[in-house]
């Protein structure tokens, strides 16, 4: 039986996080584990801390700490998270319900996430992704979620680049942050949870004409590929908001293939350019019909797409040098005639 949660709080004490002294907001105890909430983070809709247990493991461990009301939204979420058991989604390490009040301790992911790493290029303290790199790393999100809905019968509902993080060690993505996310056996009880963003959600989604499924991810996932490409978000900037009543109109004609934006992606083969191209721009169709109709039509066209990548010969280390050179003499004319 669940031992009840405690709450001690803080009076300007610091606890030792990895051999430096760092200020807590308070102890919470859950079940017989203490986590020391170091500060809150993610979604303003939902109390979550970056905790520390400084008993976990050596030297201790970093650690989601979550305080859910006791309603049937809790029950919802709780729902979801004890179906992830994979290391590409955070995990319950363990939960205490009280009367007000559910205490939950989930596995925490170091490293950064797709939004400050999209930001880190933006402002030249990365270079801008190749069309093969992005491939790369986006590829686990197609297969993150049709793990989600083909195995375990879940939604995300919000997949935009704050809920992406890649990691430190190994580098790789997972998918972080379920709190809009539903069981499809729950869809005619859903919850709205903690909503979605606007420019990543499907249109579907926001104008309530159809309820969240494969398809209304698919769309999100493609509006970060786009956004990878192209450091712009599809739609001339309305994203997903392109198929709300005020924009419909007029957002066909704003939708322009990858390859028509960046540079790096005209340079590639024409075979290669068209199916990343059609690749991107299917899944941002604003009708949830007109996208990838099933988990495997979605993930072949992926991986056939890698393949081709991956069987492109590479240019000389010298005429690549060259090319990376003009490629970045453009970029700064581009950035000039704007």
């Amino acid at each position: 039986m669940p031992q009840p949660a405690e709450h001690f709080e803080n009076r300007g004490q610091t606890v030792n996080v990895r051999g430096r002294q760092r200020p807590y907001l308070e102890c919470r105890r859950i079940r017989r584990r203490d986590y020391y909430l170091l500060e809150r983070v993610g979604s303003p809709f939902r109390e979550s801390y970056l905790a520390f247990d400084r008993l976990a493991g050596p030297g201790g461990s970093y650690f989601l700490v979550q305080s859910l009301p006791v309603d049937k939204a809790a029950e919802q979420h709780l729902r979801v998270l004890s179906r992830l058991k994979s290391d590409a989604f955070p995990r319950v390490v363990e939960w205490d319900k009280q009367r007000h009040q559910i205490d939950v301790a989930l596995t925490w992911t170091e490293g950064i996430s797709l939004a400050e790493y999209l930001q880190n290029i933006r402002d030249g303290r990365r270079p801008h992704v190749e069309p093969a790199q992005a491939l790369r790393l986006v590829n686990g999100l197609p297969h993150a979620v049709c793990h989600l809905q083909r195995r375990l019968q879940i939604n995300h509902g919000d997949i935009q680049p704050a809920n992406v993080i890649i990691t430190s060690a190994p580098s790789r993505l997972q998918l972080i942050d379920f709190g809009s996310a539903w069981t499809t056996d729950w869809t005619s009880r859903r919850n709205e949870g903690d909503g979605h963003h606007r420019c990543y959600a499907a249109p579907e989604l926001q104008t309530g004409t159809a309820g969240l499924t494969l398809a209304s991810d698919q769309f999100s996932v493609s509006v970060l590929l786009f956004e990878l490409l192209t450091q712009q978000l599809p739609y001339g900037g309305l994203g997903g908001k392109a198929g709300r009543s005020e924009f419909v109109a007029r957002a066909a004609d704003t939708l322009v293939a990858p390859s028509q934006i960046w540079s790096g992606c005209k340079q590639l083969p024409r075979s290669l350019r068209d199916r990343l191209d059609a690749l991107v721009l299917r899944g941002l169709a604003l009708n949830p019909n007109e996208r990838y109709p099933d988990h495997n039509t979605w993930l072949n066209q992926w991986e056939e797409l890698k393949a081709l990548f991956r069987i492109t010969p590479e240019l000389p280390p010298i005429e690549n040098m060259l090319t990376r050179v003009i490629g970045w003499f453009v970029r700064q004319r581009d950035t000039l005639q704007k």
